[in-house]
């Protein structure tokens, strides 16, 4: 005798836990990198943002490599940057 068990369906994208994560925008992540520039002393070209979440709902966290070093920033949606930090 074979049974036949059905799987439950899958949540709706907007359940998934992945599509809950926003990421900064790109003008910010670029503000986040010229901020990290500037504290550091490495050349902008060698600045790259390597991650970004929503922290509130005014304020985004973006991870940088700046030349190897990793940096935290946060920069809030009206791109005044917060702090600049080594991780």
């Amino acid at each position: 005798m074979i049974a036949c068990v059905s799987a439950p369906a899958p949540p709706p994208p907007e359940q998934m836990s992945r599509t809950k994560v926003e990421t900064a925008p790109a003008d910010l992540q670029l503000l986040c990198a010229s901020a990290v520039a500037k504290a550091s002393g490495v050349d902008s070209a060698k600045i790259l943002p390597v991650s970004s979440s929503k922290l509130d709902s005014k304020t985004y966290q973006v991870e940088l490599d700046a030349g190897g070093k990793k940096t935290s920033c946060l920069v809030d949606t009206d791109g005044a940057v917060k702090s600049v930090e080594p991780v």
